[in-house]
Protein backbone atom coordinates (compact mmCIF):
# COMPACT_ATOMS: atom_id res chain seq x y z
CA UNK A 1 0.00 0.00 0.00
CA UNK A 2 1.36 3.40 -0.99
CA UNK A 3 1.91 5.84 1.87
CA UNK A 4 2.43 9.60 1.81
CA UNK A 5 3.86 11.64 4.66
CA UNK A 6 1.75 14.79 5.03
CA UNK A 7 3.08 18.11 6.24
CA UNK A 8 1.45 17.50 9.60
CA UNK A 9 3.51 14.29 9.70
CA UNK A 10 0.42 12.09 9.76
CA UNK A 11 0.75 9.03 7.61
CA UNK A 12 -2.24 8.92 5.31
CA UNK A 13 -2.79 6.06 2.93
CA UNK A 14 -3.11 7.32 -0.64
CA UNK A 15 -5.45 4.41 -1.33
CA UNK A 16 -7.68 5.32 1.65
CA UNK A 17 -7.74 8.97 0.64
CA UNK A 18 -8.48 8.05 -2.97
CA UNK A 19 -11.48 6.00 -1.80
CA UNK A 20 -12.66 8.88 0.40
CA UNK A 21 -12.35 11.31 -2.53
CA UNK A 22 -14.38 8.96 -4.72
CA UNK A 23 -17.02 8.74 -2.01
CA UNK A 24 -17.00 12.54 -1.48
CA UNK A 25 -18.13 13.03 -5.07
CA UNK A 26 -21.62 11.98 -4.01
CA UNK A 27 -21.52 11.88 -0.20
CA UNK A 28 -21.50 15.02 1.96
CA UNK A 29 -20.27 13.07 5.00
CA UNK A 30 -17.14 11.99 3.10
CA UNK A 31 -16.66 15.57 1.90
CA UNK A 32 -16.88 16.74 5.51
CA UNK A 33 -14.28 14.10 6.46
CA UNK A 34 -11.85 15.50 3.87
CA UNK A 35 -12.43 18.96 5.30
CA UNK A 36 -11.82 17.70 8.85
CA UNK A 37 -8.60 15.98 7.79
CA UNK A 38 -7.07 19.01 6.13
CA UNK A 39 -8.70 22.25 7.36
CA UNK A 40 -6.44 22.87 10.36
CA UNK A 41 -3.27 22.24 8.37
CA UNK A 42 -4.35 24.58 5.58
CA UNK A 43 -5.49 27.25 8.06
CA UNK A 44 -2.16 27.13 9.90
CA UNK A 45 -0.24 27.54 6.64
CA UNK A 46 -2.42 30.43 5.44
CA UNK A 47 -2.38 32.20 8.81
CA UNK A 48 1.41 32.02 8.97
CA UNK A 49 1.63 33.47 5.47
CA UNK A 50 -0.85 36.35 5.88
CA UNK A 51 -0.62 36.97 9.65
CA UNK A 52 -4.27 37.91 10.02
CA UNK A 53 -6.71 35.26 11.24
CA UNK A 54 -9.79 36.82 9.64
CA UNK A 55 -8.10 37.00 6.25
CA UNK A 56 -6.74 33.48 6.72
CA UNK A 57 -10.23 32.16 7.41
CA UNK A 58 -11.51 33.90 4.26
CA UNK A 59 -8.77 32.27 2.20
CA UNK A 60 -9.42 28.85 3.71
CA UNK A 61 -13.09 29.24 2.83
CA UNK A 62 -12.07 29.91 -0.79
CA UNK A 63 -9.78 26.86 -0.76
CA UNK A 64 -12.43 24.47 0.53
CA UNK A 65 -15.11 25.96 -1.69
CA UNK A 66 -12.79 25.14 -4.60
CA UNK A 67 -12.47 21.61 -3.22
CA UNK A 68 -16.27 21.21 -3.03
CA UNK A 69 -16.76 22.61 -6.54
CA UNK A 70 -13.96 20.56 -8.11
CA UNK A 71 -13.94 17.29 -6.19
CA UNK A 72 -15.78 15.52 -9.02
CA UNK A 73 -12.98 16.45 -11.45
CA UNK A 74 -10.06 15.98 -9.04
CA UNK A 75 -7.50 13.48 -10.31
CA UNK A 76 -5.09 12.31 -7.65
CA UNK A 77 -2.23 10.80 -9.70
CA UNK A 78 -0.71 9.31 -6.50
CA UNK A 79 -0.51 12.77 -4.93
CA UNK A 80 -2.30 13.53 -1.68
CA UNK A 81 -5.22 15.96 -1.70
CA UNK A 82 -3.30 18.21 0.71
CA UNK A 83 -0.78 18.98 -2.04
CA UNK A 84 -3.60 20.30 -4.22
CA UNK A 85 -5.10 22.23 -1.28
CA UNK A 86 -1.71 23.86 -0.57
CA UNK A 87 -1.50 24.83 -4.23
CA UNK A 88 -4.96 26.44 -4.20
CA UNK A 89 -4.15 28.22 -0.91
CA UNK A 90 -0.80 29.46 -2.22
CA UNK A 91 -2.39 30.79 -5.40
CA UNK A 92 -5.10 32.60 -3.44
CA UNK A 93 -2.58 34.07 -0.97
CA UNK A 94 -0.32 35.25 -3.77
CA UNK A 95 -3.27 36.71 -5.70
CA UNK A 96 -4.32 38.73 -2.65
CA UNK A 97 -0.76 39.86 -1.88
CA UNK A 98 -0.25 40.97 -5.51
CA UNK A 99 -3.51 42.93 -5.36
CA UNK A 100 -2.41 44.53 -2.06
CA UNK A 101 0.91 45.55 -3.62
CA UNK A 102 -0.86 47.12 -6.60
CA UNK A 103 -3.17 49.01 -4.25
CA UNK A 104 -0.13 50.29 -2.35
CA UNK A 105 1.60 51.28 -5.59
CA UNK A 106 -1.35 53.33 -6.81
CA UNK A 107 -1.89 54.86 -3.38
CA UNK A 108 -5.14 53.19 -2.28
CA UNK A 109 -3.46 51.28 0.55
CA UNK A 110 -0.22 51.30 2.48
CA UNK A 111 2.40 48.60 2.89
CA UNK A 112 2.06 46.97 6.32
CA UNK A 113 4.37 48.92 8.59
CA UNK A 114 6.61 47.25 11.11
CA UNK A 115 5.89 48.86 14.49
CA UNK A 116 8.86 50.35 16.31
CA UNK A 117 8.06 48.39 19.47
CA UNK A 118 8.30 44.97 17.77
CA UNK A 119 11.33 42.95 18.87
CA UNK A 120 13.45 42.61 15.73
CA UNK A 121 14.17 38.99 16.63
CA UNK A 122 10.52 38.01 17.13
CA UNK A 123 8.59 35.66 14.86
CA UNK A 124 6.11 38.46 14.05
CA UNK A 125 8.92 40.71 12.87
CA UNK A 126 10.41 37.99 10.68
CA UNK A 127 6.96 37.25 9.21
CA UNK A 128 6.48 40.95 8.37
CA UNK A 129 9.90 41.01 6.71
CA UNK A 130 9.02 37.83 4.83
CA UNK A 131 5.96 39.63 3.40
CA UNK A 132 8.32 42.16 1.81
CA UNK A 133 10.02 39.48 -0.28
CA UNK A 134 8.89 38.58 -3.80
CA UNK A 135 6.07 36.03 -3.68
CA UNK A 136 8.08 33.18 -5.19
CA UNK A 137 10.52 33.36 -2.26
CA UNK A 138 7.82 33.91 0.37
CA UNK A 139 6.06 30.78 -0.82
CA UNK A 140 9.01 28.38 -0.69
CA UNK A 141 10.43 29.80 2.56
CA UNK A 142 7.03 29.51 4.25
CA UNK A 143 6.44 25.99 3.04
CA UNK A 144 9.91 24.76 3.93
CA UNK A 145 10.59 26.51 7.23
CA UNK A 146 7.14 27.21 8.67
CA UNK A 147 5.26 24.17 7.38
CA UNK A 148 8.38 21.95 7.49
CA UNK A 149 7.62 20.48 4.09
CA UNK A 150 10.45 18.64 2.35
CA UNK A 151 11.80 20.08 -0.89
CA UNK A 152 10.32 17.19 -2.89
CA UNK A 153 6.81 17.91 -1.60
CA UNK A 154 7.14 21.66 -2.25
CA UNK A 155 8.27 20.89 -5.80
CA UNK A 156 5.22 18.64 -6.23
CA UNK A 157 2.80 21.24 -4.82
CA UNK A 158 4.17 24.07 -6.95
CA UNK A 159 4.84 21.91 -10.03
CA UNK A 160 8.45 23.04 -10.12
CA UNK A 161 11.74 21.17 -10.33
CA UNK A 162 13.49 20.40 -7.03
CA UNK A 163 16.49 22.42 -8.23
CA UNK A 164 14.25 25.45 -8.68
CA UNK A 165 12.95 25.06 -5.12
CA UNK A 166 16.50 24.78 -3.75
CA UNK A 167 17.54 27.86 -5.72
CA UNK A 168 14.55 29.87 -4.48
CA UNK A 169 15.22 28.78 -0.91
CA UNK A 170 18.83 29.93 -1.14
CA UNK A 171 17.93 33.24 -2.81
CA UNK A 172 15.02 33.80 -0.40
CA UNK A 173 17.22 33.15 2.65
CA UNK A 174 19.70 35.67 1.30
CA UNK A 175 17.03 38.31 0.73
CA UNK A 176 15.52 37.69 4.16
CA UNK A 177 18.97 37.92 5.76
CA UNK A 178 19.48 41.29 4.03
CA UNK A 179 16.08 42.50 5.36
CA UNK A 180 16.99 41.34 8.89
CA UNK A 181 20.38 43.05 8.77
CA UNK A 182 18.76 46.25 7.53
CA UNK A 183 16.21 46.08 10.38
CA UNK A 184 19.01 45.59 12.91
CA UNK A 185 20.85 48.64 11.56
CA UNK A 186 17.66 50.73 11.77
CA UNK A 187 17.05 49.61 15.37
CA UNK A 188 20.62 50.51 16.34
CA UNK A 189 20.16 54.04 14.95
CA UNK A 190 16.86 54.50 16.79
CA UNK A 191 17.32 56.79 19.81
CA UNK A 192 17.08 55.08 23.19
CA UNK A 193 13.90 56.32 24.98
CA UNK A 194 15.58 56.18 28.39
Amino acid sequence: MSEVKSAAHDTISVVDERALIQQARHDKVALAELYQRHAKQVLNYVQRRVGDMAEAEDIVAVVFLAMVKNISRFKQHDKPLIAWLYRVATNEINRRLRRRRVMCFIGFATEPAIPDDVDIHSADHVRLLLLRLPLKYQTVLSMHYLEELPIEEIAEILSLAEGTIKSRLARGRGLLRTELESAERRSERRPNPL
